[in-house]
C-alpha cells in the first residue's frame, strides 16, 4: 500500500501527519506494517494474532488493566488528509520484568603479569540484564513515502509528549536500540562471528523466536563468559556499536533529546543502544501546557511540536503558532489535526529543527 500523491511541501516537517494511540480497529492496518517491515520490526511476532494481541495490550494499558509487565502503547502515524497509516513506534513501560531482556555491555579485562613486566588491556563484551527495568522505544518504522516528510521525527518527538502525559507509568531511564551495520548480503558480520557459532538458525529466524517471547534460549545458548573483541574477524569488530545507514540520520535527532550511548549493543547485531534520563528527556522536561486560541500564526512564527488529549485520544502534529504568555494562537487546521478547539490545552515543544 503507497500513500497518496505527496501534497505541496509543508514549512513544518510533519505537518502533514497525525500521531495517535493505537485502538481496537487498527489491528489490520498495523498488521500491516508489520508486514511491510520485513523484519525491521524484529521485536514483533509476523502473525496477525501477534498483532491483534499487541494492539489489545495498547487497549488494556489505557483501560488501566494492564499490569507493570506488559504494560505498553502503540503510537500510529497517519495522514491527516488521507487516514492511511503511514508508521508506528511501540512504547514498554517496563522491559524484562516478564522475561529477561538480554543486550552485551562493552567492557575490559586487563591481563598482567609482572614477572613478565607485561600487561594487556583486552575490549571484551558481557552478556547482562543490566537495562531490565527501563522503558523502552521500539519498533519505530515509517513507511518510505513518508520518511522524508518527517514522518520519523514526529513519532519520537511524539512518543516523548505522550511520556510526558503518563510519566508515572514509566521508569527512570529509557532506552532504544538502533539497528545495526550489515552486509550487502543484508547479514550482520557480528552475527555471523558470534551469533551462528552457538545457533543452529540464522538471525532472522532467531529474531523471530523472541518476537514470538522464546527468549529462554538465549540464556542457554550464549556463551557465559566475555566475549573478546580482538578474537573476532575485523568486519565483526567494526559494527560494535555500530549503526545501519537506514536509521542513522535518527541519532543526531534522539541525542539532541537527550539519548547518549551507555556501552550497551544489541546481542544480534551489535547496534548501539542508546539511554536517556526520562525525566530529562526534551519532549518530557522543555515541553509545557497552554490553552490554543485560533488565528493566523502567519508564515513566520515558530514551529512547535503540539499534543492533546489524553488515552485513546491522545493526537500529535507540527504546526506554526504565535505564544503569548500560556496561549498559543494556531490555524484552524492544526486545531483540527488535533482534535481540539480554541480553549482547549495542549503540550508544546519548541520545534527548534523545524
Amino acid at each position: 500500500m503507497s500513500l497518496p500523491e505527496p501534497l505541496p511541501l509543508s514549512p513544518v516537517p510533519g505537518e502533514r501527519f497525525v500521531v495517535r494511540v493505537a485502538t481496537g480497529r487498527d489491528v489490520d492496518a498495523f498488521h500491516a506494517l508489520v508486514i511491510e517491515s520485513d523484519g525491521a520490526l524484529e521485536r514483533h511476532a509476523e502473525s496477525i494474532e501477534a498483532s491483534r494481541a499487541t494492539i489489545a495490550r495498547t487497549v488494556r494499558s489505557l483501560a488501566g488493566e494492564a499490569g507493570d509487565t506488559e504494560r505498553g502503547y502503540v503510537l500510529l502515524l497517519e495522514d491527516a488528509a488521507s487516514g492511511e497509516v503511514a508508521g508506528c513506534v511501540q512504547l514498554v513501560c517496563r522491559i524484562g520484568l516478564d522475561q529477561p531482556f538480554y543486550d552485551y555491555r562493552l567492557g575490559k579485562i586487563v591481563h598482567s603479569s609482572s614477572r613478565l613486566k607485561s600487561w594487556r588491556c583486552h575490549d571484551v563484551l558481557y552478556l547482562c540484564n543490566d537495562l531490565t527495568g527501563c522503558s523502552e522505544l521500539h519498533s519505530l518504522y515509517v513507511r518510505p513515502g513518508a520518511r522524508d516528510l518527517g514522518g520519523a521525527a514526529l513519532l519520537t518527538k511524539a512518543a516523548q509528549l505522550f511520556i510526558a502525559g503518563r510519566l508515572a507509568e514509566f521508569a527512570p531511564r529509557t532506552i532504544i536500540e538502533m539497528h545495526g551495520v550489515r552486509g550487502r548480503d543484508d547479514a550482520s558480520p557480528f552475527w555471523e562471528a558470534v551469533g551462528r557459532q552457538f545457533f543452529k538458525v540464522g538471525q532472522r529466524e532467531a529474531e523471530r523466536l523472541v518476537a514470538e517471547g522464546r527468549k529462554a534460549f538465549i540464556a542457554e545458548l550464549m556463551p557465559k563468559h566475555p566475549v573478546y573483541l580482538g578474537l573476532l574477524p575485523e568486519a565483526a569488530q567494526a559494527t560494535v556499536g555500530g549503526i545501519h545507514p537506514v536509521v542513522a540520520g535518527l541519532v543526531p535527532l534522539l541525542e539532541q533529546d537527550g539519548f547518549h550511548f551507555e556501552n550497551h549493543v544489541d546481542i544480534f547485531d551489535a547496534g548501539m543502544v542508546l539511554e536517556a534520563h526520562t525525566r530529562t528527556l526534551n519532549g518530557v522536561a522543555n515541553s509545557r501546557e497552554v490553552v490554543v486560541e485560533t488565528g493566523d500564526p502567519g508564515a513566520g512564527a515558530p514551529s512547535w511540536w503540539l499534543a492533546a488529549g489524553e488515552g485513546e485520544g491522545f493526537r500529535m502534529t507540527a504546526a506554526r503558532g504565535s505564544l503569548a504568555a500560556d496561549h498559543l494562537s494556531l490555524g484552524p487546521d492544526a486545531l483540527r489535526r488535533l482534535g481540539t478547539t480554541a480553549g482547549g490545552c495542549v503540550r508544546v515543544l519548541a520545534a527548534t529543527n523545524a
